[in-house]
């Protein structure tokens, strides 16, 4: 259920209209970053009782850099908004570095 609510929250945040001018400042890239290894995070909580702990590390990364696609591809089709390739680059970040935390952090404990 808090997948759930949470892929919700992440689609209004990606269609909604965005506030102020468009800046290449880094805050946009971390939010990105934050937001989706968030994603992998709820991703491999609920994927971990159902397969093997590396597993469902990896696979809870590609969902979670998908939907970050998913969402980018989205705002290409929304006037008030854009695709970037840059964001995308830091959705796939942060669910890559959540998911390599998570495994380093976790892994001693799977052993």
């Amino acid at each position: 259920m808090i997948l759930i609510i949470w892929l919700l929250i992440v689609l209004f945040l990606s269609i909604m209209p965005a506030g102020g001018p468009q800046t290449n400042l880094p805050l946009d890239k971390i939010t990105h970053i934050i937001v989706y290894g968030i994603t992998a995070y709820i991703f491999i909580r609920n994927l971990r009782i159902r397969m093997p702990f590396l597993k469902s590390i990896f696979l809870s990364v590609i969902l979670a850099s998908l939907y970050g696609l998913a969402m980018e591809l989205l705002q290409y089709a929304i006037p008030w908004r854009q695709f970037s390739l840059s964001d995308e680059a830091a959705n796939i970040s942060g669910a890559l570095f959540f998911g390599i935390l998570y495994a380093v952090k976790n892994y001693r404990s799977k052993i």
